[in-house]
C-alpha cells in the first residue's frame, strides 16, 4: 500500500533525475569513486520508547511523636543521614521525672510484694502446724480452720502485690517510650530534602519535622499503553536508556493492575542495575523505556548513511553490475547507526554510504577500497573529493 501511495512520486522524482544524467554527460563519462556497505539481516527485537522516570522506595515526612518543643536540630537541607542518626531533641526534661517517678512506684511495688510473700509463707507455716496437730489431743478445728483462712487471704495479697509490680513495669515502659519519643532518629538512609521544624518551635505528635529522601533506594516507574503491558511479565529484562545516551539494564519487579482511564496505561515498575551507572540518577530523572511489542526478528538492515531523502522519500543507491541504481525503501526502527528496512532492499544488497549525495541513477560507479586502520579519515576524504563535479559539470547540471 505504501508502494502505490509513494509511485507517482518516485516516478517524477526519477525522470527529473534522468534528465539531468542525460544533460550532464560530463559526469556520466566517468566512474564516481564511492565507499560501499552490504544490506545485513540482523536479529531485532522491536520495541516502542515509552517515558519513564526514576523514583525511590522510601520518601518519608519524619514527625515528632509527643507535644513539645524543638531544643536541638543538628541537620540541614542536603545532609546525608544513616538509620539512627539523630535529627532532632525534643525538652524531654518533664518525661525524664516521670521515668524517674515510674521506677520509684515499680521499687516500692517490688517491696509489697515481697512483704505479701512473706506473709504468706508465714501463714502456710501456721497451717502445717496446725493441720500436724490433727491426730493429738491439743488439735482445735477452730483454730486449724482460723490458720486456713489467714493462709488463703496472705495468698490474694501476694496476688494483688503481683499485679502492682506489673501495672508499675508498664507505667515505667511507658514513661521511658515517651522519654524516647523526644529524640527524632531517622528511620533510614536518605537525604534531608527539607526542614519543616526549626530550633525552639513547638511541635505536636505527628507534626513534620524534615523530609528525609533516599538516593540509593531507586526504581524506575513508567505508565506503559495497557495494549503493551502483556509482553511485560517480573523478572523480564527491559532496556532503559537515560537522557545523557547511557544504557541501563532493568528488570520488571511488578505491573500494575489500575488502568488509568484518561491515558489508557498500567504502571510499570522496574529495577535497575545501578552498578552499571556512572553517577547515581537524582530522583524523578527522566528516561526512555524500550518497552517490547514483538518477538525478536531476523530483519534486513542498512546503513544510515545510505539513506537520502528525495521529495521527501526515503531512497538508497544499490551497486547493480557497476552502476548506480536509486531504490526507494520503507524504514523501521534504528538499530545503532542502522535502520530495519520494510521494503526495496534485500539482504546482500550493495548500498552506497559515501559519495552517493551527487550520485545519479544508472552512473558507473567505482567502488573505494576499505581504508586502512587509522585511515578512516582521509579514505572518507578521498571519496567525497572523487565525487565531487568540476565547476563546469555543476552548472550544467543546474
Amino acid at each position: 500500500m505504501w508502494n502505490r501511495c509513494v509511485a507517482g512520486t518516485v516516478r517524477c522524482w526519477l525522470a527529473a533525475a534522468a534528465l539531468v544524467w542525460a544533460v550532464a554527460p560530463a559526469l556520466a563519462q566517468q566512474p564516481a569513486m564511492v565507499a560501499t556497505d552490504k544490506v545485513t539481516a540482523e536479529a531485532v527485537d522491536q520495541t516502542a520508547p515509552t517515558i519513564g522516570r526514576f523514583v525511590t522506595l522510601f520518601e518519608a515526612v519524619v514527625p515528632a511523636l509527643l507535644a513539645s518543643h524543638v531544643t536541638e536540630i543538628p541537620v540541614n537541607i542536603g545532609d546525608r543521614l544513616a538509620e539512627g542518626d539523630i535529627i532532632a531533641v525534643l525538652d524531654t526534661e518533664r518525661l525524664r521525672w516521670q521515668v524517674q517517678q515510674s521506677k520509684a512506684s515499680l521499687a516500692q511495688s517490688e517491696a509489697g510484694l515481697a512483704v505479701a510473700r512473706a506473709r504468706a509463707e508465714l501463714a502456710q507455716r501456721r497451717l502445717e502446724r496446725a493441720e500436724g496437730l490433727r491426730e493429738s489431743t491439743a488439735f482445735s478445728q477452730a483454730q486449724r480452720d482460723d490458720a486456713r483462712g489467714e493462709a488463703d487471704i496472705a495468698a490474694a495479697q501476694v496476688q494483688v502485690a503481683q499485679a502492682a509490680v506489673e501495672e508499675a513495669k508498664a507505667r515505667l515502659d511507658t514513661a521511658a517510650d515517651d522519654y524516647a519519643r523526644g529524640t527524632v532518629v531517622a528511620p533510614f538512609d536518605g537525604v534531608v530534602e527539607e526542614r519543616h521544624a526549626d530550633l525552639g518551635e513547638a511541635v505536636q505528635p505527628g507534626g513534620p519535622v524534615v523530609t528525609l529522601v533516599s538516593e540509593k533506594a531507586l526504581e524506575i516507574e513508567a505508565d506503559v499503553p495497557s495494549l503493551r503491558v502483556a509482553a511485560l511479565s517480573p523478572g523480564a529484562p527491559i532496556g532503559v536508556t537515560r537522557a545523557s545516551g547511557e544504557t541501563i539494564t532493568t528488570t520488571v519487579r511488578a505491573v500494575g493492575t489500575v488502568e488509568n482511564p484518561r491515558t489508557r496505561t498500567r504502571r510499570v515498575r522496574l529495577v535497575p542495575e545501578l552498578g552499571e551507572l556512572t553517577n547515581i540518577p537524582p530522583i524523578g530523572e527522566g528516561v526512555t523505556v524500550h518497552v517490547p511489542i514483538s518477538d525478536t526478528a531476523i530483519l534486513p538492515t542498512i546503513h544510515k548513511d545510505a539513506i537520502l531523502q528525495r521529495r521527501g522519500i526515503s531512497v538508497v543507491y544499490v551497486v547493480v553490475d557497476g552502476k548506480a541504481e536509486v531504490r526507494p525503501v520503507q524504514l523501521g526502527d534504528a538499530v545503532g547507526e542502522r535502520f530495519v528496512v520494510l521494503s526495496g532492499v534485500q539482504p546482500g544488497d550493495v548500498t552506497v554510504v559515501r559519495g552517493n549525495e551527487r550520485l545519479l541513477p544508472g552512473q558507473e560507479v567505482a567502488v573505494a577500497p576499505p581504508p586502512a586502520e587509522g585511515g578512516k579519515d582521509g579514505a572518507s576524504d578521498a571519496v567525497a573529493k572523487a565525487a565531487a563535479p568540476s565547476d563546469g559539470a555543476k552548472e550544467t547540471a543546474q
